[in-house]
């Protein structure tokens, strides 16, 4: 018995040693804000309704708890686990987001969900984070490894992928789906000529996807010809940043959240800037950077290959999808649709940035082993 116990010690000690600190630190305070945040900025809570006890235990809240646990699961993982394990999960949620195309529930002319009876399903935010994974496994440098072969077979993944979400459309995970690619491509040692080629193919399939999605179109258009467009959301959205001012109207007293319906997903940093103002604001970008920093700095001072790559890949995807949600926001590029990690509402959401922070905090341990 006893030597179970010291075991188990043993166990949570080295855990302890190894984990990078800050990140797991700027983690959980992520998930602390996301919490405070949902008990102020719930969807189905209106400017007439009373707070009750019933809030606390909102969908959000759950899912954020369920996320909890499995940021910290994945964790406790050695990296030869977690590349068997990345690639069974990467193939089983590219299954499900093939059937959203023939099985997926519609929602404003896309089929992006999956309804599963108690809880709807968007199976591209599970896929992500195992796709970097996958990416990693094929790309990195391996002895004797045909690299022509391993650049097509993951071209043809993540062809297969974009193709899937042009049909659904989403064209805002596309965008994510492709900054991951080409973060995958740029840690390989790629050529020169395949980066250009990439690049060249990219902005010839943005420019089609323009001229032939009306939704795209629209919302450029929108973005580069105010006047001409219905832009009610993007205005209010900077005038609840503007009125917010260096310390915020106060928790629960903003009123951006009643006058525009996606205040709890798409527009959630306008919100936060104008009930927490500036200072709120500067807190939450802080840990964003506290997190690509001590992530890109383990990356530098690491030798293994798929490591390097997997890890580039997961903060680039993480830190880009906050830093596009927080630019539509303040107006810098058109409405995407993207979430802010952790904060805005969504569970499946919730859940994939957990798996990506599990990941990451995962490949930031030190590589050393003090009980050995």
């Amino acid at each position: 018995m006893s030597e179970d116990k010291n075991i188990e010690i043993s166990f949570f000690s080295e855990w302890w040693y190894q984990i990078n600190k800050p990140i797991l630190v700027s983690v959980l305070s992520l998930i602390c804000i996301a919490f405070f945040v949902s008990l102020t900025i719930n969807p189905n809570i209106s400017k007439f309704n009373s707070y009750s006890i019933l809030t606390i235990f909102s969908p959000q809240v759950l899912y954020l708890l369920v996320g909890l646990i499995l940021f910290f699961i994945i964790s406790f993982f050695r990296t030869e686990q977690i590349k068997i394990f990345s690639v069974i999960l990467f193939f089983i949620f590219l299954l499900l987001l093939i059937s959203t195309l023939f099985f997926g529930n519609e929602i404003k002319g896309s089929k992006r969900w999956l309804d599963l009876k108690y809880f709807s399903l968007m199976p591209i935010e599970l896929t992500k984070p195992f796709l970097c994974l996958t990416l990693a496994l094929i790309l990195n440098n391996t002895e004797g490894k045909n690299k022509v072969y391993a650049y097509i077979f993951s071209c043809s993944i993540y062809l297969l992928i974009s193709v899937i979400l042009i049909s659904q459309p989403d064209i805002s995970q596309l965008f994510l789906v492709s900054a991951i690619f080409f973060s995958a491509i740029f840690m390989s040692g790629f050529s020169f000529v395949i980066l250009i080629s990439i690049i060249f193919i990219g902005i010839i399939v943005f420019v089609g996807i323009y001229f032939f999605n009306f939704n795209v179109q629209n919302r450029i258009n929108a973005f580069i010809f105010p006047d001409q467009y219905d832009v009610i959301q993007a205005e209010l959205s900077l005038r609840a940043i503007k009125s917010g001012g260096l310390i915020g109207v106060g928790p629960g007293e903003g009123t951006l959240k009643y006058n525009i319906p996606e205040a709890s997903s798409d527009y959630i940093f306008s919100v936060i800037a104008e009930e927490y103002g500036l200072l709120g604001c500067l807190i939450l970008l802080s840990i964003f950077f506290i997190i690509a920093y001590n992530a890109f700095k383990r990356i530098y001072n690491d030798k293994d290959h798929f490591l390097q790559i997997s890890l580039f890949t997961l903060v680039v995807y993480f830190c880009l999808q906050a830093l596009i949600h927080i630019a539509v926001n303040i107006r810098l590029i058109p409405t995407t649709g993207i979430t802010l990690p952790f904060i805005s509402y969504g569970g499946t959401s919730v859940l994939g940035m957990s798996i990506t922070c599990g990941l990451i905090m995962m490949f930031s341990k030190k590589r050393h082993n003090r009980f050995s």
